[in-house]
């Protein structure tokens, strides 16, 4: 099952790839937030996703992505 960061990759036409590099997390993590969605991750690995999100798009929010 995919998560809200996993559907949001696949509409901007990102490749997994980027975003391991970019977000320099180990792989387990990026497997964990791209296809477990009961995972909450923290407030630091989640600025750091938004980072990397908002690079591609602007008006992203947090709450596009977790229940916060």
């Amino acid at each position: 099952m995919n998560t809200k960061l996993n559907t949001w990759i696949q509409k901007h036409n990102l490749d997994l790839q980027w975003f391991q590099e970019a977000s320099k997390f180990p792989s387990y993590q990026v497997q964990k937030l791209l296809d477990d969605p009961q995972y909450k991750p923290d407030g630091t690995t989640m600025r750091i996703v938004l980072s990397i999100v908002k690079k591609k798009e602007d008006t992203a929010k947090l709450s596009d992505f977790w229940d916060v």
